[in-house]
């Protein structure tokens, strides 16, 4: 597990791009139907840290080789 991930997070250097994409927008949609029904904001800040992970996992994969 690199520094970057959740620690519920499965391994996102093991995913697709492809998986890495339906992830990202499986946690989009799970972040909008929390915060329309006034979730605590505890569950809000815990999507928001696994999005983040898939989007650095994306960035990462992006970036060419040093």
């Amino acid at each position: 597990m690199n520094d970057q991930q959740h620690p519920l997070s499965t391994d996102l250097t093991q995913l697709t791009l492809d998986d890495l994409e339906k992830r990202l927008t499986m946690l989009t949609q799970r972040w909008y139907t929390a915060k329309r029904m006034n979730m605590d904001y505890g569950i809000l800040y815990q999507l928001e840290l696994l999005l983040q992970g898939v989007e650095y996992e994306k960035m990462r994969r992006m970036q060419p080789p040093l």
